[in-house]
């Protein structure tokens, strides 16, 4: 058979601190019974079995006329021997202790009888000279076989009653904001996004709001970038992809069909390429010291080959711990996105700042509208121009993501010369 066990902290916590409430008081009346009640008792027993004995010496030496008179007078009126009620052990414990010890002391062989009236009398059967005869000491037992009172039972249902309430006030905060987290999480589940949990109470419940609530933000992140992503990738492919389908359905209509479908393939594998890098980002790849100026200076001469001229102005810097691919395809989409927006200009600049490593690539061209200045970042956010070629609108959110992967940020300004300077600061190893 299996033991019912409750389901709710509530319950457990009730059950537990109930439990040790009354394993404390076992604890206690077991340490008052075997270091202070178990010891009175037997010294009562010896005190009676003393007595007994001494009463046994004094009786024997009287005449029987007077013997009898005087057990009369010990034994009450009328009694000379215990009643057909009177038992040898009793359901009281200090009553059995006490007649076990009293047995114990007493010659073998001696009757003890227990007998419950007024005064709890313990009735010895003593040999007085030739004849048995029984005798009572009431005086020295009386109380021993009281039974545990209705006060000690309602003082322990008391104390148990304390940890219910104790368990109530300590859960009833905890149940309700539990509660609160399961709602959010229940809305989460349905595909909705729930209002923040409230960061309050002890430090081990906020600290837990707090990271669901980042984690909620997370995932509606996500959720919108996905949404953003699947619209983007339905809208930047479909004109390389609709020209694509004329080269292959109209070739008359091109001065060079093959080289044209090619060039709108390609077209299509960069935007592909540049949403896969979107959203896979570099958490993998390790980190390693390395120098951002060689990195730096060998992408200025692979763009200087594409007709691109960066003028460098790199100061000495310490080795800096980055992910070589992550940090190669930052720069390359800042120095891009100086190539192909700013075209003149074009500048690298590197420099050290107390808890920083920085790298700034700069242009003179026309720049954007300031207001335009903060969205830059933002996924698939582009700045319409005429004669500028569009693109996914990744590139400057990729360069952000790869920023933070390495723990440093990027900055966007305007220049006061014209034109715009992306500002990238990685901490200092």
């Amino acid at each position: 058979m299996t033991i019912p066990w409750p389901r709710s902290l509530l319950g457990r916590n009730l059950l537990l601190l109930v439990f040790v409430v009354f394993a404390s008081e076992l604890s206690a009346f077991a340490i008052f019974f075997v270091f202070v009640q178990n010891p009175r008792v037997d010294e009562a027993a010896a005190l009676v079995a003393s007595q007994t004995r001494l009463a046994a010496q004094l009786l024997g030496a009287l005449p029987p006329d007077a013997r009898r008179a005087e057990l009369a007078a010990i034994n009450g009126p009328g009694r000379s021997e215990p009643s057909s009620e009177a038992r040898l052990h009793t359901y009281s414990y200090v009553a059995y202790r006490f007649m076990r010890s009293l047995m114990q002391r007493l010659p073998p062989g001696t009757q003890v009888r227990w007998e419950r009236d007024e005064g709890n009398r313990v009735w010895v059967r003593l040999r007085i000279g030739d004849e048995f005869a029984w005798v009572t000491l009431p005086p020295v037992t009386s109380g021993i076989g009281s039974p545990m009172p209705w006060s000690a039972v309602i003082w322990l249902l008391t104390l148990a009653a304390f940890p219910a309430l104790g368990a109530w006030l300590i859960q009833r905060h905890t149940a309700g904001w539990l509660q609160r987290l399961a709602r959010a999480a229940a809305t989460v589940e349905r595909g909705a996004w729930p209002e923040p949990v409230p960061v309050d109470g002890p430090l081990e419940l906020a600290t837990v709001a707090d990271t669901f609530n980042r984690m909620v933000a997370s995932l509606a992140e996500l959720d919108a970038t996905r949404t953003e992503m699947l619209a983007g990738i339905s809208h930047d492919i479909r004109t390389p992809l609709t020209k694509l389908r004329m080269a292959i359905a109209a070739p008359e209509a091109f001065d060079a069909p093959s080289a044209s479908a090619e060039r709108f393939v390609a077209e299509i594998d960069a935007i592909v390429e540049q949403f896969i890098d979107f959203a896979r980002g570099w958490d993998n790849e390790p980190a390693v010291p390395g120098d951002l100026n060689a990195l730096a200076g060998q992408l200025a001469a692979d763009y200087t080959g594409l007709g691109y001229m960066f003028e460098l102005a790199l100061a000495p810097l310490p080795p800096v711990a980055f992910r070589p691919v992550g940090m190669q395809r930052l720069l390359m989409n800042l120095m891009h996105n100086a190539a192909i927006h700013g075209r003149t200009g074009l500048a690298i600049r590197t420099w050290i700042e107390p808890d920083h490593v920085a790298l700034a690539v700069e242009d003179t061209g026309p720049g954007v509208p300031e207001a335009q200045l903060s969205l830059l970042k933002q996924p698939f956010w582009r700045v319409e121009q005429q004669d500028k070629p569009g693109g996914t609108g990744l590139g400057l959110a990729i360069a952000e993501r790869i920023a933070r992967q390495h723990g440093g940020r990027l900055d966007l300004a305007l220049r006061d010369c014209g034109g715009l300077v992306a500002m990238l600061r990685l901490p200092r190893t």
